[in-house]
């Protein structure tokens, strides 16, 4: 019966949310982080929207990893 079952799951989006200090990182590490980003995740999107996380994309984005990084992470 679907009443037995707890509908209110976190998400580990969420649950990263919650601890102070995670990291841009960790959350881009997250298999569900575009599919929260597509749900309007409001805490998710609000973390993103902070200049320190833009800031950090932009240099993601419009830099080269380095060459002596893991290959595993640097094509991730």
């Amino acid at each position: 019966m679907f009443w037995k079952f707890d509908l209110n799951t976190t998400s580990h989006v969420d649950k990263l949310l919650d601890k102070e200090d995670v990291s841009l990182e960790e959350l881009m590490d997250e298999d569900d982080v575009l599919q929260e980003c597509k749900a309007q995740n409001r805490r998710l999107l609000d973390f993103l929207c902070q200049q320190q996380c833009m800031e950090q994309l932009l240099s993601l984005i419009t830099h080269e990893p380095p060459e002596d990084m893991d290959e595993k992470v640097r094509f991730k």
